[in-house]
């Protein structure tokens, strides 16, 4: 066996499967405790000459920090959910790492905004904003990520990936996946702005469902399907035999009585792949 290159060692670590909170409600709950933690420290242990701040509404004021970090970890989050799905619910490492990134940057500029418009009641300009993103935001991050990490692997789920003779469907509408052993599945149809999936039951039936979704994005999600025709996917281990010449061949199936179109262009290459 020949050794793994240690230059590798990174790579695979940013391609781990970690565990990822889909869930509204313990979103809203580790935005909280993001938001008390936050203020913890600006109003009790008062940093960056927090002390030193007199206004009518002081309390308030300080308490918009926390509020609008749980406002931004809430709707950043909660749009992490459709990439979630269209990943096939595998949440990597470097997904995380460019979420964290992304909220960073999100948080930054809106407390910036809120620190320099509300609480100084000053006027927004890029010497103010590099000043606060350096002595303020980045100066924070070894104190607030590490606990927002922590959350988000506490109170997430992993799905356990997939067997290798297994695919997962995902459409973009909610509630749109479908699971299935690869050999069941038959063809994949375009039609406009839908895909139909066509598929073998536990009965040995031939149905069909139809997702919102691309044929494209489909073709990511199951590589091992064929294309046939413009508008056709195809799965080469359920066909049973080409039928016809190049001019006006259609493919049968093992299962079922359906037939599909099989166009020119494709017709040598699937010929030859097709006993």
């Amino acid at each position: 066996m020949l050794p793994i290159s240690n230059s590798l060692y990174p790579l695979n670590s940013l391609q781990r499967q970690i565990h990822f909170v889909a869930s509204i409600r313990k979103k809203v709950l580790i935005g909280l405790i993001l938001c008390l933690f936050l203020n913890f420290i600006i109003i009790v242990l008062e940093p960056f000459d927090t002390d030193q701040f007199e206004a009518d509404y002081r309390f308030l004021l300080l308490s918009g920090y926390g509020i609008l970090v749980f406002i931004v970890f809430v709707i950043q989050s909660s749009i992490e959910n459709i990439w979630y799905y269209r990943v096939g619910k595998v949440w990597r490492v470097s997904h995380e790492i460019m979420a964290t990134a992304i909220f960073c940057l999100f948080s930054g500029h809106v407390l910036y905004l809120y620190n320099t418009l509300v609480v100084n009641l000053r006027s927004c300009t890029l010497g103010s904003y590099l000043h606060f993103l350096f002595s303020t935001v980045i100066s924070m991050l070894p104190v607030f990520i590490p606990l927002m990490l922590y959350l988000r692997q506490k109170f997430g789920e992993r799905i356990v990936p997939l067997p290798e003779n297994e695919i997962l469907l995902i459409g973009e509408n909610k509630n749109e996946i479908l699971r299935l052993v690869k050999d069941e599945l038959l063809f994949i149809k375009a039609v406009e702005n839908y895909v139909e999936i066509c598929f073998v039951d536990q009965n040995k039936k031939v149905i069909s469902k139809t997702f919102r979704q691309t044929l494209s994005k489909v073709c990511e999600q199951a590589p091992f399907l064929e294309k046939c025709h413009r508008s056709y996917l195809v799965n080469l281990d359920t066909i049973a035999a080409i039928i016809g010449n190049s001019q006006s061949a259609t493919i049968s199936f093992v299962v079922g009585e359906k037939e599909i179109p099989l166009s020119k262009t494709y017709y040598k290459h699937l010929k030859n792949k097709v006993p």
